[in-house]
């Protein structure tokens, strides 16, 4: 049966052709989608619908569902919500089982919305059919470049990290961001009212998506919370699931209800099932992106130890108490063979401990080199620092800054098997440096307290799927 659903949602991603049901030649929904899959080759499998007929930007617009050629396995649906339960029998008739109801108007806005959307649903099970939304924008699949919601082109850059999010905009608001951080998805869908397919079938779904490793979501309620219980402690056993999840407050679970008409539910009781099933709780937006960054791109640790290499003491020290704070360890010291190895080179002033802070010594790469190799770390946090004014009179004078902080990406590679991180507290210009030759394997982020957190949540997964498999 569980083959069967996931098999059921996969047309959503690959449809052997689609039918957009509200196609317009004028700035829109409507409009934006059909150029959007034109541009990406859709064309020859795409059938615009509109009374009016005609023609948009060369495509064949057809005026009844009845006309379309076919063949197609997927529709979505951008006309007012009130004409959808006449349209879904149209479409059935076409051999269309699969619907995306991209329009608003249902449970979100109150008791007739409501009734609305249960009519439609139950027309839904009458003809045997799927739908996503209704108040959504669908979903991406970067694999085939397929996009029911207006998408910039860096979103298409394929990846290792799906999304689920209830809101729409809220999805696309994430495609438009993530590539700023050098992350990038796999597939992405936005639920909205989840008349249907809900956020269970999708962690399902990408559980067996062999092109996911990291599945992250925003949620405001759950569909069913002893099911969601139950399917996340089967997922997380394989692959880690980042969760937002708003309503924390009455205000906020207000909020949820006029937006997708959901229940959010009292929090602690989500704290106590993620905790419990071994998702990882995000307490914002930024926090989502840069957990997901980590988990998509660094191994997990074998332990709670952290080395810490900085040039400056005190974001070394902000770093140790974000650490200890977040059930992390930062040993006093290094190994003996990693402080024989470095107090061959350190000046006397130099305390060769952990934090290993280099201060102006000029050993940086060599530092970051020893913590790498280092058997008594788990992981590591690289902290990066240069007064901006030095950095740009080394940058006048063609000086490589290589030499002074090493190739960290060639760095990285002398420990594959632990996470590291980079962090630059500083000028932008110092922060591309940075990323630059840190390379994809080893994020760079803006502070100790961040990086610290995102290594711990790390670290708290692992261990949490270690003890369930034992």
């Amino acid at each position: 049966m569980k083959n069967e659903k996931i098999n059921d949602i996969e047309t959503f991603f690959n449809p052997q052709g689609i039918v957009i049901i509200g196609a317009r030649s004028s700035p829109g929904f409507g409009y934006g989608i059909p150029m959007n899959l034109k541009e990406k080759g859709w064309e020859d499998r795409l059938f615009l619908v509109n009374p009016k007929g005609g023609q948009i930007d060369g495509m064949h617009v057809y005026e009844k569902v009845a006309d379309v050629p076919g063949p197609a396995s997927l529709a979505i649906i951008i006309i007012p919500a009130q004409g959808i339960p006449e349209l879904l029998p149209q479409l059935r008739e076409k051999g269309i089982r699969h619907v995306i109801i991209e329009s608003a108007g249902f449970a979100e806005t109150g008791d007739s919305g409501k009734a609305l959307q249960d009519e439609t649903y139950n027309i839904l099970k009458k003809h045997g059919m799927r739908a996503i939304g209704p108040n959504c924008v669908g979903i991406v699949n970067t694999d085939n470049k397929l996009s029911t919601t207006e998408t910039i082109q860096e979103a298409y850059i394929p990846g290792n990290t799906a999304i689920i999010a209830q809101s729409g905009v809220f999805g696309n608001i994430l495609l438009d961001k993530l590539h700023l951080f050098g992350l990038y998805i796999s597939k992405a869908v936005t639920l909205g009212n989840r008349i249907d397919v809900s956020e269970i079938e999708m962690l399902d779904y990408f559980h067996k998506d062999p092109l996911t490793n990291v599945i992250m979501m925003y949620l405001e309620g759950a569909s069913n919370g002893r099911l969601l219980a139950k399917t996340l402690y089967t997922v997380t056993r394989d692959k880690p699931v980042l969760i937002l999840k708003s309503g924390r407050t009455s205000q906020g679970q207000t909020a949820t209800a006029s937006h997708t008409g959901s229940l959010s539910g009292e929090d602690f009781l989500y704290d106590g099932m993620f905790s419990q099933t071994g998702a990882i709780r995000a307490e914002s937006l930024d926090c989502l992106v840069e957990f997901a960054r980590v988990f998509s791109s660094q191994p997990l640790p074998k332990g709670p130890r952290l080395g810490i290499v900085t040039g400056s003491g005190s974001l070394g020290a902000l770093a140790t108490d974000a650490a200890v704070l977040s059930g992390l360890e930062v040993p006093s010291h290094p190994s003996t063979a990693t402080i024989n190895e470095i107090k061959k080179l350190a000046p006397n002033w130099m305390n060769v401990k952990n934090p290993l802070d280099v201060g102006p010594s000029g050993l940086f790469k060599e530092a970051l080199g020893a913590m790498m190799k280092d058997t008594d770390t788990d992981m590591v946090l690289a902290i990066l620092t240069i007064p901006h004014a030095v950095f740009r009179n080394f940058q006048a004078l063609g000086i490589d800054l290589r030499d002074w902080f090493g190739e960290l990406k060639t760095i990285r590679k002398l420990a594959p098997e632990k996470p590291a991180l980079a962090c630059v507290v500083g000028h932008q210009e110092f922060l591309y440096y940075a990323t630059e030759i840190a390379g994809p394997d080893m994020p760079v982020f803006t502070s100790p307290e961040m990086s610290v957190k995102a290594l711990a949540a790390l670290w708290q997964y692992g261990n949490w799927k270690t003890k369930v498999k034992k």
